[in-house]
């Protein structure tokens, strides 16, 4: 069956003339900068391109679907050889973590677009498994690296792409971002993940093929309590059951049944956050929203603080509810201490709707209790200064 399935793969092809990689390029800009608006380096508004010096590098390749007068689909790699990784994807990755890697040749997936229209025709799968085939190939590689929005973790993991015990990445262009790495010769986590990888790695790893990658130096960053995102229904259900047993009027969960609790731990997933680090930025565009589960959230626009949230506390409720426009952050927000959050999207709040109408109206009662009470109590100078937590408008 997976073979079949397989057949029916889009053809991938690696652009090599100048106007492959330029219609490449437009394909980013059109969903990058048109769909998402995205303020990232190396956009070409005259020509409608998205490019940069990687692009160019050697080691780069960029696979796409389609052709060239219609890309449907690109995936950007970069293949770095042992000990060869730029010191900002380093650190990026939080590389220094893995022991030994100076001595393994490492390659990261990015710039991954798919045209409106076309998402969901087994493009990415596709651009996935060309990748797979060209890195644990003639690539020699062992570790591939990505990051991608916390709503994306299932899907990726999907792929065979695992988070790990790395920082949560700020690109400065967008929601916070989880790293993920993927094991090319481990076909037993790829089995775990029920990833159509899988069945690959016997052609390139095994007896008188190279040699599987020893995972056991590392494996403490594969262990999902050390890892950034917890996206285990049950595992979730024990968090916010103990965190939130003190619930009070303006917390997001007040006087939901446990029913409705669980609910929230299937569909949802948790991120934890060190002090400091950033949860979303100012002008960004994306729909979740997030409820503490543990710690203190900073509300703040430029250098100004709007608000300080506790446990039970909504954030990015604005961005949640807009159903036209850009649904862009209005504010940014960080972990003022070291905490947690549970995050929503809003496509489970429409599911939650359709296949229980009573939940979806007790959950949207409360965000809208809580968006009103903040909107009826303007910030006053005086709490700003003092440091406290003040009732203020909307935190998105």
């Amino acid at each position: 069956m997976l073979a079949r399935w397989l057949t029916k793969l889009k053809a991938v092809h690696a652009a090599k003339t100048p106007a492959e990689r330029e219609a490449v390029y437009r394909l980013r800009y059109q969903v990058f900068v048109g769909e998402l608006k995205r303020k990232l380096p190396g956009v070409d508004h005259a020509r409608g391109w998205l490019t940069d010096a990687d692009d160019e590098r050697p080691g780069t390749i960029l696979f796409y679907t389609g052709a060239p007068d219609d890309v449907t689909g690109t995936i950007r790699v970069r293949v770095w050889p042992p000990g060869g990784v730029p010191a900002k994807e380093a650190g990026q990755y939080s590389m220094a973590r893995f022991p030994g890697i100076e001595r393994l040749a490492t390659a990261d997936l990015g710039r991954l677009t798919v045209k409106p229209g076309e998402r969901g025709m087994l493009i990415l799968p596709a651009l996935v498994r060309a990748c797979y085939e060209q890195l644990a190939g003639p690539g020699g590689v062992d570790l591939v690296f990505c990051y991608c929005a916390p709503g994306l973790v299932r899907s990726y993991r999907s792929l065979g792409m695992v988070p790990y015990g790395g920082s949560l990445i700020d690109t400065g262009s967008g929601p916070v971002q989880i790293p993920l790495v993927c094991v090319l010769s481990d076909a037993a986590a790829l089995r775990r993940a029920k990833s159509f990888l899988a069945p690959l790695v016997k052609t390139y790893f095994g007896a008188g093929k190279r040699p599987p990658l020893d995972v056991t130096p590392f494996a403490h960053l594969l262990n999902p309590d050390n890892i950034p995102v917890q996206s285990d229904p049950a595992k979730i259900w024990e968090e916010i059951a103990d965190s939130l047993k003190a619930e009070t009027p303006d917390s997001a969960f007040f006087g939901l049944s446990p029913k409705v609790m669980k609910k929230l731990a299937r569909a949802g997933f948790l991120l934890n956050f060190e002090r400091g680090q950033l949860v979303f930025r100012e002008g960004t565009k994306e729909h979740e929203v997030y409820v503490v589960v543990e710690g203190t959230f900073e509300v703040f626009q430029e250098d100004r603080r709007i608000a300080l949230l506790g446990a039970g506390e909504l954030i990015g409720e604005i961005a949640f509810f807009t159903q036209s426009g850009e649904g862009r952050r209005i504010a940014s927000v960080r972990a003022f201490t070291d905490g947690r959050l549970l995050v929503l999207r809003r496509r489970f709040l429409r599911e939650l709707n359709r296949d229980d109408p009573d939940a979806g109206y007790q959950i949207l009662m409360n965000m809208s209790r809580i968006m009103a009470e903040r909107l009826s109590k303007p910030a006053r100078d005086d709490d700003v200064s003092s440091g406290q937590a003040p009732q203020l408008t909307p935190t998105d």
